[in-house]
């Protein structure tokens, strides 16, 4: 990609022999002045300053030649002081030097003016000046005598050809190499280019045609799995997707020649622009773009169009959205069946699973006989003359591993008693008895006998709205997820004659007004965009009549030039006073109506900060309605302290208790909700199993969780956002946790590298293979180093990420993966920033090239 060079660079190999050249090529200078052999003598010593690197020294030398010398062995002294100008990056005044001594000296031969030539073309292209560097080297290829020169030059030409956007004579350039004998990295370079180049121009097929002529060429074997992707590649950009995936699978499988991340993330990002582009399947699209923006590659190799990160967000972001919108409109219209109609899909919805149920239990059934092969006498081998494995094979763990399942699938778990023999005694056991596992990791124990003893699979209809009421309010739920479509089509993936269409549902059809504010404001804006101002004033005036006094209204009126009345500051103010009646006229104990009160003004609102302060206000009351409950709150007690007990930190809840909420003016948390937080941070509980306790269940805190996801799809700019987050996180139910340590058996771990699985069954602390963080401070002075995000500023923090690490045994990183249950939202991503840029371990010894280990990350602000 850079402009190659004619002339290579020198190199640090030998090193001591140029410096014998300097000192015997002095001493002919110190004790032999008058002899012929001086100004060769200057020309040797000042090339092996030049091939030491040492380029003021060599140009002080070739100056001295120019002046004594004439003829060719001046003609030298300047190419080479040419030379050193180029190495030493001072490319004005090579230009000047040696375009002053090529007019004034025209005697030299054609080979030696070729290279002076040649050395002014690399100079010109250096800073750009191509049309320039294209007469030289037009003038300097022809006279050139070295083969690997020329072609050198030639590759050099179509450099400058393509810079220019000239393809079709850089493509002619770059075919001149294949008449003449070059290296081997020049030729596949070459062939590359005239591939690459024949693609710009639309010639897909002579492309294809070069790439795999390479590809079958066994000089360039280690380059075919590259080779297949740039087949693939061009195929996609010549309209054959289902080709171009075919080619691209061929290239993330191959076994003898696994890709490397850059081959691999460039292969996801062609794929998902395929399902993007071509097949229109963004929930594929964001899959692949997930993949690619896994991959750990260098920025600066990848294209300059390489947006994983943010399209993997964006379609995966649709492709959320979408799922919500079809389940929910799919409830609404089993709600809307007949008696007999919903019957009838229910008996089907049972049939499907039980179909499931009994291809799974065949499956494990047919695993299971697999187990129990019955050996014939004549080839049961003597264990006692074993000598390899030794006396009942004790020396084979494998062997004995093997026999020890035989034996459990055909008696099952013995009892330790007399008569163990007999079947009846083991009936029962595990191996008589089938494990499914569903799709929510619920381990079902079915007999052998269940497929045929008319168990009837349960299908949950609690969340079908049956109610008109239940209706309506997924109806409203549907419009809010159509109006975040619409933002994605608008903001992320900029299609907005699509989003236009979801916005236009919203404004018919909600009824809730900041909604129908918000998408005739971004209905404007588009029309704006697309330069169709007609019908930006029609959607200005339907806002105009829908909410003149919002701050959409006042930004579209700023932004079309049309004067309006600001509004007025009592009006502000008129908002903080209804908030102000709704708390002293509704009292404590009918939260839930100060709950729909404060959703009502929230519409009313006169910013999005004003609007999402009052809907978490509105959370918080349903909070205090769902804790009245005297054994809810128990439940809250003994779940916190059960928390405590596994070491889970709990710096949301302290971070609660000490900032405040404000609302429209400065409201802090109350004295009784401090102490109820203190009491929480003081339970002394214990139990095991989380899940089974979670006491944050019912309708008031469904519409707690609700609230909260709200204000932060609609409102994520607030200041109030960090908190929601906070609140949102303490009341969701658990993730599974991360166990301590990896069973490999069961859960291989894959870096994030190459994805080279851990064979050591457990996966350890980085201490305790000898690892120490090599930064300045150790592991604190690291975490000092660390920026995290701006909404971190007024909260206080204590925590750990734990990641897992794929380390070589010079400390460097190879790959890394977050493993722990903290949300990312912006914390890890800073973590991991501060990593890609100064984290590192010190070496170690150990008999692997490679090691995966755990290092946690203490975080307290």
């Amino acid at each position: 990609m850079q402009p190659i060079r004619i002339h290579t660079a020198p190199t640090n190999a030998g090193l001591s022999d140029f410096e014998q050249a300097i000192e015997r090529g002095s001493s002919i200078l110190r004790n032999h002045e008058e002899s012929k052999y001086v100004l060769p003598a200057i020309a040797l010593i000042g090339k092996s300053y030049y091939y030491r690197s040492e380029f003021f020294s060599a140009l002080e030398k070739f100056q001295e030649l120019v002046t004594l010398a004439a003829g060719d062995l001046q003609g030298e002294g300047i190419l080479w002081q040419g030379l050193t100008y180029l190495e030493m990056s001072n490319y004005s005044e090579g230009i000047r030097f040696l375009e002053i001594e090529a007019d004034i000296s025209p005697q030299w031969n054609l080979n030696l003016r070729s290279e002076i030539y040649a050395v002014l073309a690399q100079l010109h292209a250096a800073i750009g000046n191509y049309e320039q560097s294209i007469e030289y080297l037009q003038e300097s290829i022809p006279g050139l005598e070295d083969r690997e020169k020329q072609a050198r030059g030639f590759f050099l030409l179509g450099q400058n050809y393509e810079s220019l956007g000239i393809e079709t004579q850089a493509l002619f350039a770059y075919t001149q190499i294949n008449e003449l004998r070059v290296s081997y990295d020049l030729e596949f370079n070459s062939r590359r280019k005239q591939a690459e180049v024949s693609r710009k121009i639309g010639n897909y097929d002579l492309a294809e045609s070069i790439y795999r002529q390479m590809r079958r060429d066994d000089k360039f074997f280690e380059y075919r799995n590259e080779l297949q992707y740039e087949i693939a590649r061009t195929q996609q950009l010549s309209g054959n997707p289902e080709l171009a995936i075919n080619n691209y699978n061929q290239v993330l499988r191959d076994r003898m020649q696994p890709p490397g991340n850059l081959i691999r993330a460039k292969t996801y990002f062609g794929i998902g622009e395929i399902y993007r582009d071509e097949l229109e399947n963004y929930t594929l699209a964001a899959a692949y773009f997930d993949s690619a923006a896994s991959q750990r590659v260098d920025a600066q190799l990848l294209p300059s169009n390489f947006n994983a990160r943010e399209l993997a967000d964006s379609f995966g972001e649709y492709a959320r959205i979408t799922s919500q919108i079809a389940r929910k409109d799919s409830l609404i219209g089993i709600a809307n069946l007949s008696p007999k109609d919903l019957d009838a899909l229910i008996d089907e919805l049972q049939r499907i699973e039980m179909e499931k149920l009994e291809e799974e239990l065949s499956r494990m059934q047919q695993q299971r006989d697999r187990m129990i092969v019955a050996e014939e006498p004549g080839q049961v081998a003597d264990a006692g003359t074993s000598v390899e494995h030794g006396f009942l094979n004790i020396r084979s763990m494998a062997m004995i591993a093997d026999a020890s399942l035989q034996f459990q699938a055909v008696w099952g778990d013995r009892p330790l008693a007399d008569n163990w023999r007999r079947r009846a005694d083991v009936s029962g056991s595990r191996f008589d008895q089938l494990v499914i596992t569903g799709s929510e990791d619920e381990t079902i124990m079915l007999a052998e006998q269940a497929s045929t003893s008319g168990v009837v699979h349960s299908v949950d209809l609690s969340e079908v709205p049956f109610e008109p009421e239940q209706q309506e309010a997924m109806k409203n739920e549907i419009l809010e997820l159509q109006y975040r479509l619409a933002n994605v089509f608008f903001m992320s993936l900029n299609k907005p004659d699509s989003a236009k269409v979801y916005y236009q549902k919203v404004v018919q059809q909600a009824t809730q007004k900041n909604l129908v504010t918000m998408s005739l404001y971004t209905l404007a804006e588009i029309d704006l965009l697309q330069d169709n101002r007609d019908m930006a004033y029609t959607w200005f005036d339907k806002l105009k009549e829908t909410d003149s006094s919002s701050i959409y209204f006042q930004r579209l009126a700023e932004r079309m030039d049309i004067e309006f009345t600001p509004l007025e500051s009592e009006d502000v103010f008129d908002v903080e006073s209804l908030y102000l009646n709704i708390l002293a006229d509704i009292p404590d104990s009918s939260a839930i109506l100060r709950a729909e009160e404060l959703k009502k003004l929230a519409d009313t609102g006169t910013s999005d900060s004003q609007r999402a302060l009052l809907l978490f206000e509105a959370a918080r009351e349903y909070m205090k309605a769902a804790q009245k409950d005297s054994v809810l709150q128990e439940s809250i007690r003994i779940w916190f302290s059960i928390q405590d007990s596994l070491n889970m930190e709990r710096n949301e809840f302290q971070a609660l208790k000490d900032s405040s909420f404000v609302i429209l003016q400065d409201t802090t948390i109350t004295e009784q909700e401090t102490i109820y937080w203190q009491e929480i941070a003081d339970s002394t509980y214990t139990l095991e199993d989380l899940s089974e306790i979670f006491p944050f269940e019912g309708a008031y805190w469904d519409s707690t969780r609700a609230i909260l996801t709200h204000i932060e799809s609609y409102y994520a700019s607030t200041e109030i956002i960090p908190r929601v987050r906070i609140l949102r996180q303490t009341i969701e139910r658990p993730e599974p946790a991360v166990p301590d340590s990896i069973e490999t058996e069961d859960l291989p771990f894959y870096s994030g590298i190459e994805g080279i699985p851990d064979e050591s069954g457990d996966v350890a602390f980085c201490e305790e293979y000898g690892f120490e963080v090599d930064v300045e401070g150790g592991i604190n002075g690291f975490m000092e180093l660390i920026t995290y995000p701006s909404w971190t500023q007024n909260l206080s923090m204590r925590g750990e990420v734990s990641y897992l690490f794929e380390v070589d045994t010079n400390g460097t990183i190879l790959g890394y993966e977050q493993i722990d249950g903290m949300d990312r939202s912006g914390i890890p991503q800073s973590i991991e920033a501060a990593i890609e840029r100064l984290f590192r371990f010190t070496p170690t010894e150990t008999d692997f090239p490679s090691l995966n280990c755990i290092f946690v990350f203490p975080i307290e602000f």
